[in-house]
């Protein structure tokens, strides 16, 4: 092989090593540190396309600062949670994307999705369930390039429903509130 050939294979495997080396990563959560806490929860799962992660250290944290621990304290109260994710195609693609088909990484592939947590909670106290709520959370995804840009989209939409969701725990677990969450909103 030449000196050309090798210098162009390596400018191919680069190409694709950049295009599939950029991920997504829906178990993370970078917005702020937790400080390390006893573990409010067990273990919570993100489940996706059949692939069952579990969430990354400082996203299990926070998820456990997120409990209001006067109303259910740590001492006689540990919690249950799963997260569903999907992503739904928002409009079919046009017809220029079907050249991606013969070139697997082409870069140009729009992509407008709606991605969805679904959350199962149990909180027991004393062995006795005493909170269950299912919290839902979507986020839209409208990408032109494929590769890093759609990823990191996709991170920013996930770490924004990791939020939301979490905020709806601090809420709904928060006892001594005047208002649901729908109303408090209108204020």
């Amino acid at each position: 092989m030449s000196y050309r050939t090798h210098i162009g294979l390596l400018g191919l495997l680069g190409g694709i090593l950049f295009f599939a080396g950029c991920s997504m990563n829906l178990a993370k959560y970078d917005l702020q540190e937790f400080p390390k806490t006893i573990p409010f929860f067990e273990p919570i799962t993100i489940t996706y396309a059949g692939n069952t992660v579990p969430l990354d250290v400082n996203l299990q944290r926070a998820y456990s600062f997120a409990v209001d621990t006067t109303s259910y304290p740590m001492e006689t109260c540990r919690g249950v949670a799963s997260i569903q994710a999907s992503a739904i195609q928002d409009e079919s693609p046009d017809s220029w994307n079907i050249g991606a088909a013969f070139v697997p990484f082409w870069p140009a592939l729009p992509v407008k999705e709606t991605w969805h947590y679904s959350m199962d909670v149990r909180i027991f106290c004393n062995g006795t369930l005493t909170f269950k709520a299912t919290f839902e959370e979507s986020e839209h995804v409208d990408a032109f390039w494929y590769g890093k840009m759609r990823a990191d989209l996709v991170n920013e939409a996930s770490q924004e429903m990791h939020r939301k969701l979490m905020e709806r725990i601090r809420f709904e677990t928060g006892l001594g509130r005047a208002a649901d969450l729908n109303s408090a909103q209108d204020y």
